[in-house]
């Protein structure tokens, strides 16, 4: 998974500004479609856009609404529902017609929309909908749908990439918290709706959402990067723990401490807001995964004002 992506950040038509920074999928979702020819396809109106990278295995779908930052609430959450059914309808067609990894990336992600709901809510509203329609209701969440992660950023578009597969993946929870679209209504009419991971049986991998220091469904360790760090890392041990069950086996005696789950970690992308962790946080990420992954850092805005750090990521299952 080391080898340098063949596709470029052009081929999804992207600024090379915004390639460089928050907007772009992690190097490796691009080298599971390294190789492939772009293509693009407008929906009816003339407006909507899906860009594909189709490499028969893997695909990977990209889509973006133009100054999402100016809509309003009820514009962007029907826009939204457009966005997620596009791609639905995209990937309907391809052989790797399975979503197995969602990345969001949410303009001003913090920005009131209304009296109830900030610009995530709104968001989480409208991919509810679309989702509800995807994966035939609510009952499906648990089963079903994919692992993503949802980060804001200062400009205007709101992006989302679809990464999808031959085969069906399966959805991993974490005992440590509640499934996210089972959260209570203060975090929304409409919660958020993602796995914690996704298993790809095949190669043998756990795709792991966007994950921080959260237990249940409350934040914890508000003022403490430390601790927050702490919480994210046991968070992320416990999904590949729990995923390593699910799919059968324990990967033995010595892989059953929380350094040895972390040592499965192949790749990680780590957000973080405030620009003075950078630093702090690399050295305690890579003191936490080992040499052998490979760590991308971007500042960004979370989905939740008090988080600190946000680590997604890729690791292996075992025998």
């Amino acid at each position: 998974m080391s080898a340098k992506p063949q596709a470029t950040y052009e081929s999804l038509k992207m600024p090379p500004a915004e390639a460089r920074d928050i907007l772009s999928p992690p190097g490796w979702a691009l080298e599971f479609v390294g190789g492939a020819a772009a293509s693009s396809k407008r929906s009816v109106n003339g407006e909507l856009g899906v860009d594909l990278l189709d490499a028969g295995e893997y695909a990977l779908a990209s889509a973006r609404i133009a100054d999402a930052v100016t809509m309003g609430a009820d514009a962007l959450q029907h826009r939204v529902n457009e966005v997620y059914s596009a791609i639905a309808a995209r990937l309907r067609h391809l052989d790797a017609k399975y979503p197995v990894r969602l990345w969001n990336h949410i303009p001003s992600i913090h920005g009131r929309m209304d009296d109830r709901r900030d610009r995530y809510m709104v968001f989480n509203a409208g991919r509810y909908e679309a989702f509800a329609s995807w994966y035939g209701g609510p009952k499906g969440f648990d089963q079903d749908v994919a692992t993503a992660s949802g980060v804001g950023h200062n400009g205007a578009d709101l992006v989302v990439h679809c990464l999808s597969a031959r085969s069906r993946g399966i959805s991993v929870s974490n005992p440590r918290q509640v499934n996210p679209h089972r959260y209570s209504a203060r975090y929304g009419p409409l919660p958020p709706c993602f796995a914690r991971a996704t298993v790809l049986e095949a190669p043998g991998l756990v795709l792991v959402g966007g994950t921080a220091s959260i237990r249940g469904e409350d934040s914890l360790h508000k003022t403490s990067l430390s601790l927050q760090m702490i919480e994210t890392l046991t968070n992320l041990a416990s999904v590949v723990e729990t995923a390593q069950a699910k799919v059968g086996g324990g990967g033995g005696v010595a892989a059953r401490g929380q350094e040895a789950w972390l040592g499965r970690y192949r790749e990680v992308r780590v957000y973080y807001p405030r620009a003075c962790d950078a630093e702090e946080l690399e050295t305690m990420v890579r003191g936490a995964f080992g040499v052998d992954c490979r760590v991308e850092m971007r500042r960004a805005d979370l989905c939740r004002a008090e988080l600190l750090v946000e680590i997604e990521g890729v690791a292996e299952l075992g025998a």
